[in-house]
């Protein structure tokens, strides 16, 4: 088997896709260890998938999948899981028959109060380490960037 050169490995371990990834992971098992800490541990990091893509008022589990980039019958399951644990409700949608539309429970959303306490937590937590200025840069620059995409 071909051995890979340094410089294509360095350029693995450095790029900014990576970067962007592996800080986004530990932002979410990090949040997850805390909301587990406030009494939500039966939420795993796979049901997060559906929780951050579910608008307030509810969406259709088709909308869902696709901003998740899941297939329907994945997020189907994460919807009854997350259903027989009591965080959402799933019924049919009244202004489609044929699609179901879930919605948050009252623990559902008491678990997404939760999790807001926490993510302005690691936001401090995060300022604290960047500095004030750095981590309004880092949230403008981030924001720049998701809105220039196609």
């Amino acid at each position: 088997m071909k051995e890979c050169p340094k410089s294509l490995i360095e350029m693995r371990e450095k790029n900014i896709g990576r970067l962007f990834h592996q800080a986004a992971r530990i932002y979410s098992e990090k949040a997850l260890v805390l909301l587990h800490e406030k009494g939500f541990n039966d939420i795993t990091l796979y049901h997060t998938a559906l929780i951050s893509n579910l608008d307030i008022e509810g969406t259709q589990i088709t909308l869902i999948a696709e901003r998740a980039g899941m297939t329907k019958q994945a997020m189907g399951q994460l919807a009854n899981e997350l259903e027989s644990k009591g965080y959402v409700s799933k019924s049919r949608d009244p202004e489609d028959k044929r699609a179901y539309k879930i919605a948050f429970t009252d623990k559902g959303k008491e678990a997404l109060e939760a999790a807001y306490h926490i993510k302005l937590m690691i936001e401090d937590e995060y300022t604290q380490i960047l500095g004030k200025t750095n981590f309004l840069q880092l949230r403008q620059l981030l924001n720049t960037l998701l809105h220039s995409s196609p």
